[in-house]
């Protein structure tokens, strides 16, 4: 007998309509916004491969670590490099922070929606159950203009035995912060 595949989460579900409404909103507003059609056919197949990377990713769940490859033996004799092509330019996006929503503010609806799914308790749960998936999504919370959080489980927890105030010269941690009598208040210039 076959089994049925499960619908995905409502969650989930919302970040493809909202991934869907994306791009119609990028494919509609896009040249009214005097875009060039190859930027916006760009950013479209950008946010639709985004997309699918995100729900393969999703679907396999978390993978774990590679093992390292054996390195390979190296040639005696290097082989002779090919001669250089002619290379065309190339059309590139953006990279500044908030790109797409400032070339396109008519994005700002499914800014403010995808900044509400990121906040969502069990959407963090599928990012923290698999980091993946958050390297999928920076680009497109980049692109938006949404930060990432930083609480864990999203940031690294730093090492019990940190050496930070070595490096960055802030003060000791393991000491008090309490002053003693016999230190010395004078200000010295920075």
């Amino acid at each position: 007998m076959l089994a049925t595949p499960t619908p995905p989460p409502f969650v989930i579900r919302c970040f493809i309509v909202m991934m869907n409404a994306l791009c119609d909103t990028v494919a509609e507003h896009g040249p009214a916004g005097y875009v060039p059609i190859p930027m916006v056919n760009l950013i479209w197949t950008r946010l639709q491969n985004l997309t699918t990377r995100f729900l393969a990713a999703l679907a396999r769940g978390p993978i774990p670590p590679r093992a390292k490859p054996t390195p390979k033996p190296t040639p005696e004799i290097p082989p002779e490099p090919p001669p250089p092509r002619a290379r065309r330019k190339r059309l590139t996006l953006p990279c500044r922070e908030a790109w797409l929503y400032r070339l396109i503010p008519e994005t700002g609806f499914t800014r403010f929606t995808l900044q509400h799914i990121l906040a969502d308790p069990e959407f963090a749960g599928f990012l923290a159950a698999n980091p993946k998936l958050i390297r999928i999504l920076t680009p497109l919370y980049n692109a938006m203009g949404i930060d990432l959080p930083t609480d864990p489980p999203f940031a690294p927890d730093p090492p019990p035995d940190s050496r930070r105030h070595i490096i960055f010269g802030t003060p000791d941690p393991t000491q008090s912060e309490s002053p003693t009598p016999d230190q010395d208040f004078k200000i010295q210039p920075a």
